[in-house]
């Protein structure tokens, strides 16, 4: 029995020491870009954290959660269980992937926002030209009348004296 035990709690430091090395390995991955431009799900693992506390996840989800440390503060995080199993590049790339991915989708809804906003623009734009268009009809429509109107009053005043 004793042995049993003994093995449980070498498993136990060895699972602590795996969660702490891939703690560490995101935190490598991650100072490698801006620190505003981290996903939300990662931004704990900024700063060379160290994990205080794990546990699997109780919704059986295939997540680990983890308490990390990161001098007085504490901030939870998940990770995929599968994490544990790969061999380190796999992890890099996985953490990348999980970067690039909201990269991608922040931009995204980035350019979504800005097509809407330059389509607005442009309705308004067109707004702005036609109601410019009719207002230069409706100028020109007022001066030709006036300029007619003059004509005849000046033919009827006195004549025609340009001709």
């Amino acid at each position: 029995m004793k042995h049993k035990t003994t093995e449980i709690v070498d498993a136990a430091i060895q699972m602590y020491a795996d969660l702490q090395e891939i703690a560490g390995l995101i935190s490598r991955v991650l100072a490698k870009f801006p620190a505003e431009t981290v996903p939300q799900i990662l931004r704990p693992f900024l700063g060379s954290p160290s994990v205080a506390f794990a546990r699997p996840s109780m919704t059986g989800d295939g997540k680990i959660t983890l308490r990390l440390e990161r001098g007085l503060s504490q901030v939870q995080a998940q990770i995929p269980d599968t994490w544990l199993m790969m061999h380190q590049s796999e992890l890099t790339a996985a953490v990348r992937e999980i970067y690039w991915g909201d990269k991608e989708h922040r931009l995204r809804r980035e350019l979504t926002r800005l097509e809407k906003s330059i389509g607005d623009h442009n309705r308004q734009a067109e707004h702005h030209r036609v109601r410019a268009s009719e207002a230069l009809q409706e100028y020109n429509r007022l001066a030709t009348r006036i300029r007619r109107r003059s004509a005849r009053k000046s033919r009827a005043a006195g004549g025609d004296t340009d001709a």
